[in-house]
């Protein structure tokens, strides 16, 4: 029988095994940010389309190809996000966060959009984990924040990962880079691609992103050359405190990232699990030129240093860093190397009733378990409502839910006030008194049995 309506194309539906990896590398990445001293915060789905324009970059491919735009019935044009920041960025402005919070940690967890082409690990609508950093100029921030992600995927088990890290510049040396750079691509014009001819107006930076021209403009000066005095000192302190603190980096001077608003550190955190096709990194910790293919092939993640961007959008001098990893990259990448951890329900607790007097009793047993905090905590759930059913049949079911234990309301139970605690994996019963159930449920079932981080 063929299915009327699907997922619409790019995007899936997470089924109750997917969201438990889902739960668990969110839980985990709460319990770090927490460490960090990061706050959670949720912003809409959609902005103002203007707003993306403004913080992503006119020429970017986001703005360019990949935005869902719509119009409202006021007549205001829309866009659902493409990406977390700019959101965070606006509600960092319009509720006055740099008053409050001179130093201002935040993350979030949710949902972006983006009209690419769908392909493995890749969607239209996908999840993103991401924090952003407000109010520190200094390169113990960077530091912290790439120590922050390394630190996390240690802890998901993923060591195939490698760190890639580059300065954009700032004010003063971009300008000089930016000249160099199109003074090279002048005499290169007529071969570009009809995207890079246009960008090289606009925005140069952007060919190195190219998929049709990056690989091939091999000689193309790199920005290293061209740091100034500042920004130099601020990436060789980024790169001292991260050795100093057992980080690692891979010194990447081609490296870009895909949105406009980033000023001197960025970085990028793929894999070769998924299939990235990354170069070895020399003792020297450099690499040579990859295009923006087969960099981001195994790309996890990425971030850097936004310094402008707060006060370009309309707020404070504020500098600010982040980053952001997509949630089903990491995952991906983490069943890829056969260390993502099998998804936990909890611990099943089925609750059985035998004979049609025994029902009542057995219901308001069922929700006194559901509604017990303690049991709650311990991601302990608990089933039943079967009871016009056959003892047999309720069992049959109890199995087929994969229920660790089953608790039984019979009619000698209900007269003596007991009722019969069973071990369905290990075929044991025994009577309990019924006020002894919750805590004899703890008494048997640890707290790390539930789910877990």
């Amino acid at each position: 029988m063929s299915v009327k309506f699907q997922a619409v194309r790019g995007t899936h539906d997470l089924l109750p095994d997917q969201t438990a990896h889902f739960q668990q590398l969110e839980a985990r990445a709460r319990a770090l940010f927490g460490q960090f001293g990061f706050h959670e915060i949720r912003t809409p789905t959609f902005e103002a389309l203007e707003l993306f324009h403004r913080s992503l970059g006119e020429t970017t491919d986001i703005v360019e190809k990949e935005m869902y735009v719509f119009e409202d019935r006021g007549g205001r044009k829309l866009a659902l996000r493409p990406e977390g920041t700019a959101g965070v960025v606006r509600a960092f402005i319009e509720h006055h966060l740099a008053q409050t919070n001179p130093v201002c940690k935040l993350f979030y967890i949710g949902p972006m959009f983006r009209a690419e082409r769908p392909q493995a690990g890749r969607y239209r609508e996908f999840w993103q984990i991401g924090a952003e950093y407000f109010g520190n100029p200094y390169p113990e921030a960077d530091a912290e924040l790439l120590l922050m992600v390394q630190t996390l995927y240690r802890a998901l088990g993923l060591t195939d990962v490698q760190f890639k890290l580059n300065s954009l510049g700032d004010a003063t040396c971009r300008p000089v880079y930016r000249r160099a750079l199109t003074d090279y691509l002048e005499a290169e014009k007529p071969g570009l691609c009809e995207d890079c001819v246009r960008r090289m107006a606009k925005n140069p930076f952007r060919i190195l992103d190219c998929k049709i021209d990056g690989p091939r403009l091999k000689n193309l000066p790199t920005i290293d050359s061209f740091w100034c005095g500042d920004c130099r000192i601020h990436f060789k302190a980024v790169t001292s405190l991260l050795e100093k603190a057992g980080g690692q980096y891979v010194f990447t001077p081609r490296l870009v990232r895909g949105l406009d608003y980033y000023t001197r550190t960025v970085f990028e955190v793929s894999t070769s699990s998924l299939g990235a096709q990354d170069p070895p990194s020399s003792a020297s910790k450099e690499e040579g030129l990859a295009s923006k293919q087969e960099r981001s092939q195994g790309a996890l993640a990425a971030g850097g240093r936004y310094d402008t961007l707060v006060k370009q959008i309309g707020g404070p001098d504020v500098p600010a860093l982040g980053f952001a990893l997509g949630s089903e990259r990491t995952l991906d990448a983490l069943k890829a190397a056969k260390t993502q951890p099998a998804a936990s329900r909890g611990v099943l607790v089925f609750v059985a009733a035998q004979g049609e007097e025994t029902v009542p009793a057995a219901f308001q047993l069922l929700q006194e378990l559901r509604s017990n905090p303690q049991l709650g905590e311990r991601h302990i759930s608990v089933e039943g409502g079967f009871f016009q059913k056959k003892l047999g049949a309720q069992l049959t079911l109890a199995d087929r839910l994969d229920a660790r234990y089953c608790v039984i309301m019979g009619q000698d139970e209900l007269e003596k006030g007991e009722i019969t605690f069973r071990s369905l994996k290990e075929s044991t019963q025994t009577r309990i008194p019924r006020q002894k159930l919750i805590s004899h449920l703890l008494d048997v079932i640890p707290a790390e049995a539930g789910i877990q981080p």
